[in-house]
């Protein structure tokens, strides 16, 4: 069975340390994944440079109660990530941690060497992955814990504990793969699965206190879940979630693609819950952008034959853009310009929402056509 320990914390003023103690115990504690002199690299969701109260970022407590948790052990400690808009270091900053990782001597690492990887360490990648390279620092240290957040995403439903390692690419390699890769949900969604299993954190552990829904994974609503969740498996600490949003698996592809690759934690009678009862955790009204077909057709034929009219597509809301032309820049697919104001070419979009993720106001968002609206009224 594979297991996902769960834990109710009311809010980062708590002892959040105490509460990841607590979040580890059913599992055997944090000295069942780590020992005295292991050199740990901690993943954090470093998206962009963002304070706290927005959401878009794993919360310093949650770091910082890591941090300390491991040097208690005696572990060497670093920090890093591939933040797609700024560097570690600048998120570490707007968090307000930089001195405090300072003074537990934890190291900041930049994911910027790219490196291929052995065989040893990877699945057996599809021969279109053949060519993938992710950060050659991941791979400097003993062990790696992802502590991804419980966000929603513009492009694949959720953001978790599987998607956050799609941070082990360096730098440009991110907007790359979008672009070969991102066009086809399922096959972006095998992926990140692959990405997951290669790097093999020994450990993830999910700040789902403050998460956010709607327009995630940066611009979306900061909502208290009051939750954390640990798992040494990926898909089953995401399938847990999934169940706990009241939201079904097939809605999300990386399941798909999990199940492909025999992968244990897809299904629920795999997974043995710990600590909190799943029950007292359902999170209600859970909103999830999709770009995906709506759910409620249910005729393939006729999804594919009015696609273009009822798949949902990302709305710039003008009134709110400040033409920083972010958007434009890392759109890996080129398909944004700026002819008196942003336009977005439907034809070129491949719908990775990187525009969308990266937006420093939120003007960009995943919505329904008018279409959809008009048949869900009429519902």
């Amino acid at each position: 069975m594979e297991q996902v320990s769960l834990l109710k914390a009311e809010s980062y003023q708590s002892d959040v340390k105490q509460k990841i103690v607590e979040l580890l115990e059913p599992l055997g504690g944090l000295g069942t994944f780590c020992k005295s002199g292991d050199r740990v690299l901690i993943k954090p969701n470093f998206i962009l440079p963002r304070s706290p109260e927005s959401a878009a970022t794993t919360h310093p407590a949650v770091i910082l109660a890591v941090v300390s948790l491991l040097k208690d052990m005696g572990c060497h400690v670093a920090i890093g990530d591939s933040p797609g808009m700024g560097s570690a270091e600048a998120v570490i900053r707007k968090l307000g941690i930089y001195d405090a990782l300072k003074q537990y001597r934890a190291e900041l690492v930049e994911f910027r060497t790219p490196a291929a990887v052995s065989a040893s360490q990877r699945l057996p990648f599809e021969p279109r992955f053949k060519n993938l390279l992710l950060a050659k620092e991941v791979f400097d240290y003993d062990r790696v814990i992802n502590l991804p957040k419980l966000k929603s995403h513009g492009q694949m439903g959720i953001t978790l504990a599987t998607k956050n390692l799609y941070g082990c690419l360096p730098g440009p390699a991110k907007g790359q793969w979008h672009f070969a890769a991102g066009r086809d949900l399922k096959t972006f969604a095998r992926l990140l699965v692959e990405i997951a299993f290669t790097v093999n954190p020994v450990l993830h552990i999910l700040d789902g206190i403050v998460g956010m829904d709607g327009n995630g994974p940066s611009n979306g609503r900061p909502r208290e879940f009051q939750l954390l969740a640990a798992s040494s498996n990926p898909i089953a600490l995401d399938r847990m979630i999934v169940e706990i949003i009241r939201h079904k698996p097939e809605k999300f592809p990386i399941f798909e693609a999990a199940t492909e690759l025999k992968l244990p934690g897809v299904q629920l009678d795999e997974i043995q819950p710990l600590g909190t009862d799943p029950a007292l955790c359902v999170i209600d009204d859970f909103q999830v952008p999709s770009l995906g077909p709506p759910n409620w057709v249910g005729n393939k034929p006729l999804t594919i034959l009015v696609e273009h009219l009822i798949s949902r597509r990302l709305i710039l809301k003008r009134k709110v853009c400040i033409h920083c032309r972010k958007c434009e820049q890392y759109c890996p697919a080129k398909a944004i310009i700026y002819r008196r104001g942003i336009r977005i070419n439907e034809s070129k979009c491949i719908k990775c929402c990187c525009c969308q993720e990266l937006c420093p106001v939120g003007a960009l968002e995943v919505a329904d056509p008018w279409l959809i609206r008009w048949f869900g009224r009429r519902r």
